[in-house]
């Protein structure tokens, strides 16, 4: 009997929002700290959800299991309906059990449908016939399992160490210390800030602060050199998943057809923990999340996570599993944002996400700014440099003047020359990269454009002040319609940035803060106030023409500057992409003596 996926509850100290793991009726409710499901008669509780549903298609397709059970332990009288929720259908009954015992009971069910079953959400409902409670239950098979599998977490961390040590005892006890899963799962945590204490139990691996792409790569190779792993697991260092989801991603593992089965966890919004950020993602030229915004409490939503038509080309190493006997090339050193992405490109693993597999992530839009904007425009560029996307100056091109506008209409203008700084970054070729594998000196100095887009506190007398932005039932900005005369006004205006001021509105119009504000919004505006509501934290910008156009022209000097290396950058960035991925560069930066760090 090998058990593919236990049950999961809410937690207290993870998340607590019920509509992922169990529906229930006004007649049962969950015991969080316990673990333990209360059914009072009439008691109905439905297991189609994020965390407790099985998928059958990617289980089937993608693994040679042969059978299906359910093991379930209770007390009481409870009835068990199991059945099938699929796109564009109906959903089906398709079997019922009844049980009674008034001690605590395991009881064995096996799912004989199951070999009927092509795809769908695979739930069962259970209903209290009296009072009754159910403490758990595992979906297991007894199919031999067909690959050994040894997998090595890899944990980057740099001085967050109120967030790593708790995510270290959390996956000790939860997962490292489970004899299940002993000899199947080491956790090693690469210290680039030098700083933890040693942990019985992990492997604390010391390096240099060379970002997560270094990191990433340091533990890589660590795994290799120890010739027993199989598997890789790239996380955050706060480990904000469920441990289940782990567990589920070795139990694929070891029944996989394909050697080059890989396991992409989803992102899942920290503040709106139910909200799935992407579910994968595809780069053909830009970042492409896919089923991005998803309130998974809603099943049509698993359901549509459930279909394999799109197929991720890369994951996110929050939580990515990869074979390492696949590994043809480490990150490319873009420090941090990008390489993931084109480490997922450069390789042919064949990419699957699962309903429950996931970890949940800080506010993006917080988050963002000068540094993040610089980094993301530079990668976008190189992945097309490295033909990992399609590549042309005029993809070029509209990338970056994509990135540019966003921010460069609406105010930011510290962003969008942030932009510009990445374009002549990459101008310099790949003596830039080797001079910059730590981005000690480079960092501090994109850091210092952002003199008015720092993020501070918002006076509440300020936020009174500005005219808010209107939102819809789910805290959804509303977006404002206008017509083409207008729109077309708008943008030979430059919105508005050819516009005497005098024109323009008084008063101070509010954004959210993010990715640069809408255009239509701003437009004729003096002040903007970017504000990230749930922490009352942002900024106001001004209207500046003389910013405007210094940022432009510096902008059209680079691209200028782009266009005429262009055909020399790229064959000189192809020519070099080996070197930069390989394990003799990487090792260089680990060891080389009399380097400085911070």
């Amino acid at each position: 009997m090998n058990i593919i996926q236990r049950s999961v509850f809410p937690k207290i100290n993870l998340c607590t929002e019920q509509d992922l793991y169990f529906r229930v009726n006004e007649f049962a409710s969950l015991d969080l700290k316990n673990s333990i499901i209360h059914f009072e008669k009439n008691g109905r509780v439905f297991t189609d959800t994020y965390f407790n549903s099985f998928t059958v298609g990617k289980w089937k397709n993608n693994t040679v299991i042969e059978d299906l059970n359910l093991k379930i332990k209770f007390k009481g009288k409870i009835k068990i309906i199991f059945k099938l929720s699929c796109l564009y259908s109906s959903t089906k009954i398709l079997n019922e059990f009844y049980f009674e015992n008034k001690e605590i009971k395991e009881v064995l069910i096996p799912l004989y449908f199951f070999n009927e079953l092509k795809n769908g959400m695979l739930f069962f409902e259970i209903r209290g016939l009296e009072t009754s409670e159910v403490y758990g239950f595992e979906y297991f098979t007894n199919t031999q399992i067909k690959n050994n599998i040894n997998l090595g977490i890899i944990i980057t961390h740099f001085n967050r160490q109120q967030y790593v040590l708790p995510a270290m005892e959390r996956l000790k006890k939860e997962l490292i210390e489970v004899p299940e899963f002993k000899g199947k799962v080491s956790l090693n945590i690469v210290d680039n800030s030098q700083n933890l204490p040693e942990v019985k139990g992990i492997n604390i691996i010391k390096n240099a602060n060379l970002g997560g792409a270094g990191g990433f790569t340091r533990g890589l190779i660590y795994l290799q050199d120890q010739k027993k792993y199989t598997h890789c697991l790239f996380m955050d260092d706060d480990a904000s998943c469920e441990v289940e989801g782990i567990k589920r991603t070795i139990n694929l593992l070891e029944f996989a057809k394909k050697d080059n089965l890989s396991i992409a966890g989803a992102m899942l919004n920290e503040a709106k923990s139910y909200i799935q950020y992407e579910n994968g993602a595809k780069f053909p030229g830009y970042w492409q999340p896919i089923n991005n915004n998803f309130d998974l409490r809603d099943y049509r939503c698993l359901l549509k996570n459930e279909e394999e038509v799109a197929i991720p080309a890369y994951g996110g190493w929050w939580f990515f599993a990869f074979p390492i006997s696949e590994v043809r090339h480490y990150a490319f050193p873009y420090f941090v944002r990008g390489d993931d992405i084109g480490f997922g490109l450069s390789h042919k693993f064949n990419i699957i996400t699962l309903n429950g597999i996931s970890s949940w992530q800080g506010d993006f839009e917080i988050k963002n700014g000068v540094v993040p904007a610089y980094l993301d425009t530079r990668n976008h560029i190189m992945q097309r440099f490295h033909n990992l996307a399609p590549c042309s100056l005029k993809s070029i091109i509209r990338t970056t003047l994509s990135f540019l506008a966003r921010n460069l209409l609406t105010y930011n203008y510290e962003t969008a020359l942030a932009t510009v700084y990445a374009i002549e970054d990459v101008c310099k070729g790949p003596d830039f990269w080797r001079e910059n594998v730590n981005m000690i000196k480079r960092r501090p100095e994109i850091a210092a454009l952002a003199k008015e887009e720092k993020v501070v506190d918002i006076p509440l007398a300020e936020i009174d002040r500005a005219i808010a932005f209107e939102e819809n039932e789910n805290g959804e900005e509303v977006e404002l319609h206008e017509n083409k005369l207008k729109t077309f006004f708008r943008w030979i205006t430059l919105n508005g940035h050819l516009i005497p001021t005098i024109f323009f509105k008084s008063g101070i119009i509010q954004q959210k803060k993010g990715f640069g504000g809408r255009l239509r919004k701003v437009f004729r505006y003096k002040e903007v106030l970017y504000l990230h509501k749930l922490s009352n934290k942002g900024f106001v910008l001004k209207h500046s023409k003389a910013k405007f156009f210094k940022v432009l022209f510096r902008y059209f000097g680079a691209i200028l500057k782009l266009s005429l290396k262009y055909r020399k950058l790229h064959k000189e960035y192809l020519a070099t992409y080996d070197e930069f991925t390989s394990r003799e560069f990487w090792e260089k930066q680990f060891y080389e003596k009399g380097k400085s760090y911070e």
